[in-house]
């Protein structure tokens, strides 16, 4: 009895589990909640996973994840888009323990803040405007971070020029990878910190950014054979790149709001009115 691959069309002959032609399995009975589960395990549960093998390989061998996706190996790994959702969903529980508790104000106290004079001087208005900036500033995380990525593979493709490396695309899948990475690696020792010791908490916080610089180098150091003065120069370089194009970034920005400005006084808005209910000024 012949039947056709529900995924490929391709022909799938009796006997036959799995089709031949893409490898997706025969499903004949109807979804139930013990196939979501097992699926599930499958890919995200264990060491054994397509999840266990990237975690565990993008700090052994990032080569090997980031190379084979890039060279069309997909099966073995999780694909950079799948690992960047996993990133995405921690950080929403991330951002979740953030709000449930108050380990903001806690963060204020130990970085002085709160007892500083610029902060004394802050109306409750504006206090409450401030409280509602960071708000808004967690729950936009994850778009922060998707954002991050085009910017971080743009500084990659400027510091590694030339058609040896990678173009701008396959700086976008390491940087996917890679960001993901530091996401996955760190977030969950926030979340805990945040319970067991704010203080060590808000030390902690810094160190994802070093630990992005770290794997960073070392996965670029792995995946072209770079030998350790390369590494340095490349991540001197890196570092003039991002902060040139940060502070173009930030003048395309204030320039735009300017423009903004302009544009909404000519049209009538109220302009003063809208930054003092909104900013204090």
């Amino acid at each position: 009895m012949e039947r056709e691959c529900k995924n490929c069309g391709h022909m799938l002959y009796v006997g036959h589990t799995h089709c031949a032609s893409c490898g997706a399995k025969w499903i004949q009975n109807r979804i139930t909640m013990r196939n979501v589960a097992s699926d599930f395990s499958d890919m995200y549960l264990g060491l054994d996973t397509k999840f266990g093998h990237t975690f565990i390989d993008l700090f052994r061998k990032p080569e090997a994840v980031i190379n084979g996706y890039i060279n069309g190996r997909r099966v073995y790994y999780m694909d950079a888009v799948r690992y960047l959702l996993v990133a995405l969903f921690i950080t929403g529980i991330y951002v979740f323990v953030l709000k449930q508790t108050n380990i903001m104000e806690d963060y204020m106290d130990i970085a002085g803040m709160a007892d500083s004079p610029a902060f004394a001087q802050y109306s409750p208005e504006q206090l409450e405007r401030q409280k509602s900036f960071s708000s808004t500033a967690m729950d936009y995380q994850g778009v922060i971070l998707l954002l991050t990525i085009p910017l971080l593979a743009l500084v990659g493709r400027i510091t590694f020029w030339g058609k040896q490396y990678y173009n701008f695309t396959e700086q976008v899948v390491f940087y996917l990878y890679n960001y993901a990475h530091m996401v996955i690696a760190t977030t969950p020792i926030s979340i805990l910190l945040i319970y067991v010791s704010p203080q060590v908490f808000f030390y902690w916080s810094f160190l994802g950014y070093l630990f992005l610089l770290w794997q960073s180098a070392y996965s670029y150091q792995r995946c072209f054979q770079l030998d350790l003065q390369q590494i340095i120069l490349r991540s001197l370089i890196s570092i003039v790149v991002f902060v040139f194009l940060f502070i173009i970034s930030i003048i395309v920005i204030l320039l735009l709001i300017i423009a903004a400005t302009f544009i909404a006084v000519k049209l009538g808005y109220d302009v003063e009115s809208f930054l003092a209910s909104n900013f204090g000024t």
